[in-house]
């Protein structure tokens, strides 16, 4: 395997491990904070179910999915006029524990 390539995997399997914690107590109560602070729980409630027809379920998806969606949304390569904006606002840490409360639910 080429070097580059192993770096790539070593990157993506640390970065699985980070998102492999959810339902952690900490993340729960820090989770349901941020997620209330930062506005999700307007479209996505607290339990991750959509407040209504357009806005989708994300309770019980796998964190890893949910952190890179975010991180699409931050960075343009996903589009959402809602979604782009507030996940701009978002650190790293702040999209994983949003990604492992709304796992968790």
């Amino acid at each position: 395997m080429p070097i580059g390539n192993r770096f790539v995997l070593i990157g993506l399997t640390a970065a699985g491990m980070l998102l492999t914690g959810c339902g952690r107590p900490a993340d729960i109560a820090g989770g349901a904070a941020l997620a209330a602070e930062t506005g999700c729980v307007a479209c996505h409630g607290t339990n991750g179910r959509g407040t209504g027809p357009t806005f989708p379920n994300i309770n019980g998806q796998h964190a890893g999915y949910m952190y890179e969606q975010l991180r699409k949304y931050r960075s343009g390569e996903r589009v959402n006029v809602i979604m782009n904006d507030q996940a701009q606002q978002l650190t790293n840490a702040q999209m994983e524990l949003l990604a492992r409360y709304y796992a968790a639910q």
